[in-house]
């Protein structure tokens, strides 16, 4: 199956899948224990759409960055926000500097080898290729994310683990 069509089969199931909350509560506990999460100076996260985690919980800690788009992607640590013409929310156009995070990475689906199929805009893949070297990569997926027959392409990242409802895949 081509991406395109993975995409779009596995984004479904994940709009319809009944224990999203009960997942994104596990998923949350699992990050706030993390070494990883711990030792970080700042939180590369993103606002949950209903077909991911709900990882609304950990983005009040002061740490956090959250993306915007503004030709590529880059990250705010501003609190006022606004809705995208995509319906997304953004905060405001302020890029804050960071030597090194942690980066919880969205996703519609991952394989045995952690690599990472978006949602298609490339702006996660671009980002992380970008920064690597100061990023800490972690997924956050719920159960129908995982993808046994996903075939990467060469700029799908590849994380270095991923956090689910059953624990961490390294």
């Amino acid at each position: 199956m081509d991406k395109r069509a993975l995409r779009k089969e596995t984004v479904k199931k994940l709009r319809s899948f009944p224990f999203r909350a009960e997942e994104s509560e596990k998923i949350v506990s699992i990050v706030l224990s993390l070494q990883e999460w711990k030792d970080t100076p700042a939180v590369l996260a993103f606002e949950p759409m209903r077909d991911e985690p709900d990882i609304s919980p950990l983005l009040s800690d002061p740490r956090v960055l959250l993306p915007y788009i503004e030709g590529d992607m880059l990250f705010s640590s501003s609190k006022v926000f606004h809705r995208t013409k995509f319906g997304f929310l953004e905060p405001e156009h302020t890029e804050a500097e960071y030597e090194s995070a942690l980066m919880l990475v969205p996703l519609v689906g991952y394989n045995s080898t952690r690599h990472r199929l978006g949602r298609g805009g490339g702006y996660y893949d671009r980002y992380i290729a970008e920064n690597r070297g100061r990023l800490v990569l972690c997924g956050v997926a719920l159960s129908p994310s995982f993808l046994p027959d996903f075939t990467p392409e060469a700029f799908d990242a590849q994380l270095d683990f991923i956090v689910t409802a059953n624990g961490i895949c390294r």
